[in-house]
Parts: C-alpha cells; structure tokens; sequence
C-alpha cells in the first residue's frame, strides 16, 4: 500500500531521483525521535530519584521491562511489516508512543511509570526505530545500503544531539513531567504525518523494481545480479545466525547499559549536571559524522570487520569513561568513542539483510528482536543493580568492557553464510541443496553460491 502522494511523487522525481531516498529521508526524521527515547532516559534518573524516591534499580526496571515487551511482540510486528508493510505501522506506532508520553507526564506511581514505559519502548525504540525504519530501508537499497543505512542512523546521533541538551533544559526549568509532554508532541509531529504521506512498502509498489539500486554492483566482466535472499527456515539453519544474534546480544547489553548509565556515572565522579549532558550530547555531534562516514565503508569493508572495530571501540571509549577526570578527559572520550561507536546501529541492521537478503528481512529481525531487546533490558538492570549493590560504577563498566570484547570475537568468526548447492538428478538446472553452515568453507569444497550471492 502507498499513499496517492507517494505515488506522485515517485513518478515526478523518476528518473532524477530514486524514490529510496525520500524513504531515507522520512525515516532519518522518524529516528531523531524513536532512538532518541533510550539515551535521554538517564536524565530523569536523578529527577525521579529525588521526586518519588525510587531507588536506582527500580528505575532501570522501568528500562528493562520496554525491552521485555518488545521481546514478546517483535515476532509479531515483524510478521507484521512483512505483510501489512511499514505505512501504516510507522505513524501507528508514532502516535501510540506520543500519547504514552503524554500520559507518562501525569504519573504518580511505579506502577504507572513501568507500563507506560513499555508502551513506548515497544512502538517507538523497538518498533518504529529498530524494525520498521531499518526493514524499510534495508528493502529499498542493495546497491548502496551501507550508506543509506548510515544516513537513517545518523538521526539516532542526530537525536541525542539535539535532544539531550533541550531535554535536560526543559527539566531544569520546566519540570519533568513538562518534558515529557512536549517530547510526546515532538514524537507524533515528526512521526505520523511524514509516514503516512510518504511512505511506502516496497519499490515494487511504485514499479521501480528495476532500479539499479537493488542490484548488486557489478564485477569486471559480469553483468549486475539481484541479491539472494533467505527465508527464515533457512536462515536459522546456519551456524552463522547463531553466532551473530550471540554477538549482538552481547554488544546491546554493553551499549544499552553505559548509555543509560553514563549521565549518572559522570555525576557520581564529580562531573555536574550541565557538564555530563553537555559531554554526552557532543558524542552524538561526533557520532552522528561517523555514522555518514563509515556508511560508505561498510560498501568496502566486510560487515563483520566493520564490527570488530566497533566493538574495539566500544572498549577504548569504556576505558576512557572510567578515567575520565577533566572536561579534557571528556572531549577526548566523546571524539574516540563516538567515531568509533558511530557504526553500531547500522551495522546491526546490515549485518542481517547483507547475509541473508531483503525479501524476509522483517520476519528475520522481528525473530531476533526478542533476544536483542531483552539484551537491551539486562545492561541498564545491570548497572543499576551493581550501583545499589557497590555504590560505584566501577564494576559495572568492567563487566560492559567484555560483553565488548566478546561481541567483537563473535563477530570475527562469523563470515556470511554459503549456500550449497546440488545438481537436480536428471541434469538439469542446479537447485538449491540444505542450507550449510557458515563460512567460506563451502565455496573453498567446490559448492557454488548461487547466483546474486552477495560476497563478504
């Protein structure tokens, strides 16, 4: 389904003017707000702390369970952008997360706080953020899709750039509950009227089908090819699946846990308010660069290389952290770690539509976002556990230090999947065999990959 003004527009822009990038454009606004959700969270930590007197681990539980409720519903939206398609799913999702910020202003109980936190996590972090904005692009691009990923995940920097320094104004002056008014109007404006006008399911609904941009680049002497795709059956069935979901599992608890932490930590070391916000909001200026950047080296550079050095990043900007004494100390963290950490998001997302295709890609990341989004509630529980537990962050960041380690190691043993294929008994075409494992190994044995294979 498409609107009538997608439609038009599509056919004036043609052949100018490839209608993936309008749908670039929609979903990098879209992002500002939904990624945005996750790292202005440890801002009314203290506020909340100091208004109802939870403690810190009660609050984190409120992070944690978003995650928990995503993890039972992505299944179900994954099938669901699959089948409905994303048009009508972004400003749903849009308007829903809104209008939990609304009621997440008028709040007097934990209770409260918890579910309405699950709300939004699940239509507007989880939903509109991670599957249906990443599934849309990632079904519109072959060709150029590092980059376009890292142009809708620049709204992820882009959003805590700008909206931590105007959330942390509006709760120093206005109040709490003023700021999250206003970030629910904020939300449904820049969500539900770009996507219902301008989105659109697939680019076989506009008849650009045949785009050059959803064919594969060409190698010397080769014609251009169309990418294979997997189903989720197939998938599955790869040793490279599992290693892969084990290494993102593993880099979300350490990124989900330091950025809901990390205002709180920098205040418990001496930092004020004004100079961890202001810190932390230039990482995502940086970040946000970053994100442009490595979206063309992701086109060069295998995606698992790629994430090796994300996850070396990860690590080095931890330990920056840790000993960060000085407005210097914090400079130099946010420029490392943000160059370095600017992929994560992006790469998250290439990783599975470059090994496994764009046709099932929302089925295939609405599975693994229960393991994903439960990774993301376990490091912000973590931290606020060992916080109550030591009164320090020291051991937690140790702990996120190698979570890092490990997803990078995971990531470097994991080359994209071959698929084995057979000789039909009486000669004819070559078909398809049983899904191998992953790995070169395949290949190196005489097994073909089939034609549109995309190479690492």
């Amino acid at each position: 389904m498409s609107s009538r003004l997608s439609r038009a527009l599509a056919h004036r822009l043609e052949p100018a003017l490839y209608y993936g990038w309008v749908i670039v454009g929609v979903v990098l606004l879209s992002n500002l707000v939904t990624f945005s959700v996750s790292v202005t969270f440890g801002l009314y930590i203290t506020p909340l702390e100091r208004e109802f007197g939870w403690s810190r681990s009660a609050i984190a539980v409120g992070y944690a369970l978003g995650p928990v409720a995503g993890a039972l519903t992505a299944p179900l939206l994954g099938m669901l952008v699959d089948r409905v398609g994303v048009r009508l799913l972004m400003p749903a999702g849009g308007l829903l997360g809104g209008m939990a910020f609304l009621l997440l202003s008028r709040i007097d109980a934990l209770w409260q706080f918890y579910l309405l936190y699950a709300v939004i996590f699940v239509t507007m972090y989880a939903g509109v953020g991670q599957l249906i904005g990443a599934t849309s692009v990632t079904r519109w691009f072959v060709r150029r899709r590092g980059r376009a990923l890292g142009i809708i995940m620049m709204g992820a920097s882009g959003g805590g750039m700008i909206f931590i320094p105007i959330q942390n104004l509006l709760i120093e002056t206005l109040g709490w509950r003023q700021a999250f008014a206003l970030y629910g109007l904020i939300a449904m404006a820049l969500i539900c009227l770009p996507g219902l006008l301008l989105m659109a399911n697939a680019p076989e609904q506009l008849g650009q089908e045949g785009n050059p941009e959803l064919t594969l680049p060409r190698a010397a002497g080769s014609a251009s090819q169309g990418e294979d795709s997997w189903t989720l059956a197939q998938a599955v069935r790869t040793r490279v699946f599992w290693t892969v979901l084990a290494g993102v599992m593993m880099a979300t608890v350490c990124v989900s846990g330091y950025f809901t932490h990390v205002v709180p930590f920098l205040e418990s070391v001496g930092f004020t308010r004004t100079q961890a916000s202001s810190a932390w909001s230039f990482f995502f200026f940086i970040g946000m660069i970053a994100k442009f950047l490595w979206g063309f080296v992701t086109e060069r550079i295998p995606v698992r290389v790629c994430l090796g050095v994300c996850m070396l990043g990860e690590m080095v900007g931890l330990f920056l952290l840790m000993h960060a004494r000085s407005t210097a100390d914090l400079v130099v963290y946010a420029i490392v770690n943000g160059l370095l950490h600017g992929p994560f998001l992006q790469l998250l997302a290439l990783v599975w539509g470059n090994y496994f295709g764009r046709k099932s890609i929302g089925t295939i990341l609405g599975v693994t976002q229960p393991a994903t989004v439960l990774a993301a509630a376990l490091g912000p529980l973590l931290g606020g556990l060992l916080f109550d537990r030591f009164g320090n962050y020291q051991a937690f960041l140790w702990v996120l230090f190698g979570m890092a380690a490990g997803a990078g190691c995971m990531f470097l043993v994991s080359p994209p999947p071959v698929r084995a294929v057979r000789a039909d008994a009486s000669g004819a075409e070559p078909v398809p065999a049983a899904v191998g494992s992953a790995g070169h190994g395949a290949a190196a044995r005489g097994q073909a990959a089939p034609a549109g294979a995309q190479p690492e």
